[in-house]
């Protein structure tokens, strides 16, 4: 079937590193495999959800929850709810998780009729099970018209390079001691549909929009429906600045780079893998537009004495895809199988 194709994406990519969100939860150093029908399907955001019955081999029954990546990101690669039919035969690979023995996330599907599909495209990349290119469906950039280039950082963005990543962290003892002791199924704000604060909110894969609203610029962002105001003329904010996950943030031009310094932070991690952070962390952003108006180069300077020996600087940086837009993300819990002592 031509559809399913497009979400199959059968490439064979060599294995990488496993170090990513969701590594606390899932084992991506190992790669399972289950079948048995679909019992349920939650097509919800941040992951989708799909309850298998299966068999054990001892012939007891046994019900696996298979956590796959978001509704906005498999619908952009065209894989559509209809597909997941209850009772359907399914065989599933996926990395076994840490704190729940019927848990996986669910990387390929193979259904009975011959398709194959995609789940979580991020985590099929580095076990090696396919060539994806990152989370979104890689797209050609076309060029912009006049009008989008004049328009500079105000349009949507695609994030191609992640905000970069290091084996190491230049980190104090004290947040060193704070970071063993993050438990991600305990720990992660995500899984309580709690929306990332500063800075972790920036290292997202999903698109970004600037909105030019004069004495503020609006940034929104897709991932959980985030948006935050920047204040270009600091001498007029007179609200309280109170901490908040977001802090306050104020902006300024520095020829055609939107330079953002936020301070009023209040949110307990650096990123989304435990790093701690303090109420005195500062973060500084810079958004260069490329002349031809297609490319967004980012850089992010996080400076937290209490954390960072040094500070942290992280370079990335985002495409203009002139079809793309902000999707709703609308964050759903559900209630999972109780985990097990299988850590």
């Amino acid at each position: 079937m031509k559809h399913a194709r497009v979400a199959t994406m059968l490439l064979l990519a060599a294995p990488a590193a496993a170090l990513a969100h969701h590594s606390g939860l899932y084992d991506e150093q190992n790669v399972v495999a289950i079948e048995g029908t679909i019992a349920a399907v939650h097509w919800i955001n941040p992951h989708v959800h799909i309850a298998v019955a299966a068999t054990a081999a001892d012939g007891t029954p046994r019900t696996w929850d298979v956590e796959a990546t978001s509704i906005n990101a498999l619908e952009r690669w065209g894989v559509k709810r209809e597909w997941f039919t209850v009772g359907s035969r399914v065989s599933i690979k996926g990395a076994p998780s840490r704190f729940n023995s019927n848990a996986i996330a669910g990387v390929m599907v193979d259904f009975a009729d011959g398709r194959q599909v995609v789940l979580w495209p991020t985590i099929a990349e580095r076990l090696g099970l396919a060539q994806t290119g990152g989370l979104l469906p890689p797209r050609a950039a076309s060029p912009p018209a006049d009008s989008q280039a004049a328009r500079g950082i105000f349009k949507v963005w695609t994030p191609r390079g992640r905000l970069t990543a290091f084996a190491s962290l230049p980190l104090t003892e004290r947040a060193r001691a704070a970071k063993d002791a993050y438990v991600a199924m305990k720990d992660d704000p995500a899984l309580r549909c709690i929306p990332a604060g500063m800075p972790v909110m920036l290292d997202t894969p999903y698109p970004v929009e600037f909105v030019d609203r004069g004495e503020q610029i609006i940034m929104r962002l897709e991932e959980w429906d985030g948006t935050r105001t920047i204040y270009m003329k600091p001498d007029a904010v007179t609200a309280a600045r109170e901490r908040s996950p977001l802090g306050t943030s104020f902006g300024r031009w520095e020829g055609k780079t939107l330079a953002i310094f936020t301070t009023y932070i209040d949110y307990p991690y650096s990123d989304d893998l435990g790093t701690p952070q303090s109420k005195d962390v500062t973060v500084l952003e810079r958004y260069t537009p490329s002349d031809d108006g297609t490319r967004l180069e980012m850089e992010v300077t996080v400076t937290d004495p209490a954390t960072y020996t040094m500070p942290l600087v992280r370079r990335g940086w985002m495409s203009f895809e002139p079809d793309e837009a902000i999707k709703p993300y609308r964050c759903e819990l559900i209630a999972p199988p109780p985990a097990d002592a299988t850590q």
